[in-house]
């Protein structure tokens, strides 16, 4: 479980380098540098699939489907909507809504845990939960409060608001499926099943990174050779190749390591880490101390993870020491033996 959590803290600390990205390119439009960061994830991902074809004949067609379908949502459209959320509502909201998803993550995998019958008792998963909920939303208030204040178009901020909620939609049910998929089949490989992600997204994602760009007119004019990458492109092309090996190749292969070892209920609580980490690094970026908000917040997130981590932790463990009994099946003479004596008993008594 140790070496789960790590990757899980690992992914969640490279995820948060995405916050900041788009302060390296105020000029270019978030948007671009999102999906130029897949567009490197997917460039990454063919070369080591061809490498390694061997490896890929493992997988089934259906599962590769699967693979495209849980990198769309939990990478296209999750990290697209949230860009969208931070342009038009601001990023202190945005890091609200990513404070939700761990809870309900944790939320939505318990309620199919239950109806499956390994459900834990909510009177244990709950406590923790309202912790790191808490600690996040304290944690954020100042800025968010300073957004509200100096805030233009209610329309605009309902807008964002609405990208928001997609957003936690579309990675509590990748976090899910991707991890359930994951638990159960161990014996396959992670890196191979994280290029599957980088590569059956590519074509969609230069599509979409091509109509933005040059079709909606995204990107700012620029001269020279590459001119068609703006003003300044070996900038951006440097950050989103940054991005696209860190944040996505790097880091998604540890979250799949993560999701391999962990219970999706708990392991898509590791988000959190994304958030934390983000607003490290936004104060490093500006060069400012942590606010005495941001102090208690993250006192109290981390208190939420250490005892979420404790209460799945227990149950593992009990469902590791609970005996199992098998009653070895018996022939049908046995049987017959058995009611015999059984009646006998019956006149004993």
């Amino acid at each position: 479980m140790l070496l789960g959590v790590l990757y899980g803290v690992l992914a969640g600390a490279l995820w948060g380098l995405i916050y900041v990205a788009p302060l390296f390119v105020p000029d270019y439009h978030p948007v671009l540098v999102a999906l130029g960061r897949f567009l490197v994830f997917g460039a990454i991902a063919v070369p080591f699939i061809l490498a390694h074809r061997d490896e890929l004949k493992a997988f089934p067609i259906q599962q590769r489907k699967e693979a495209f379908y849980y990198a769309f949502f939990g990478n296209v459209l999750f990290y697209s909507c949230l860009t969208v959320c931070i342009r038009l509502a601001g990023a202190p909201l945005a890091g609200m809504f990513t404070a939700m998803i761990p809870v309900f993550v944790a939320m939505v995998a318990n309620v199919k845990y239950t109806r499956e019958g390994r459900g834990l008792a909510w009177s244990k998963i709950v406590p923790p939960l309202v912790l790191m909920f808490a600690g996040l939303i304290i944690a954020n208030i100042t800025e968010f409060q300073h957004f509200t204040d100096n805030m233009d178009s209610p329309v605009q901020y309902w807008t964002g608001v609405g990208f928001g909620l997609i957003s936690i939609v579309a990675w509590t049910w990748f976090s899910i499926m991707n991890g359930e998929f994951l638990l159960q089949h161990k014996d396959k490989s992670t890196k191979m099943w994280t290029a599957l992600q980088g590569a059956s997204t590519l074509p969609i994602v230069t599509v979409i990174f091509a109509i933005c760009a040059w079709g909606l007119d995204w990107m700012p004019e620029g001269t020279g050779t590459l001119s068609f990458f703006g003003p300044r492109p070996w900038v951006f092309l440097g950050t989103i190749f940054m991005v696209g090996y860190i944040c996505s190749w790097v880091a998604m292969l540890c979250w799949n390591r993560m999701s391999q070892r962990l219970p999706s209920g708990l392991g898509g609580q590791l988000i959190v880490f994304e958030a934390i980490s983000s607003l490290i690094y936004a104060m490093l970026w500006r060069r400012e101390w942590p606010t005495v908000t941001m102090v208690v917040g993250f006192m109290l997130l981390l208190v939420g993870v250490f005892a979420s981590l404790y209460v799945f932790r227990q149950a593992t463990e009990r469902l590791q020491a609970k005996p199992i009994n098998v009653r070895p099946a018996m022939t049908d003479d046995e049987d017959l033996d058995d009611e015999i004596e059984s009646r006998r008993y019956a006149q004993v008594k």
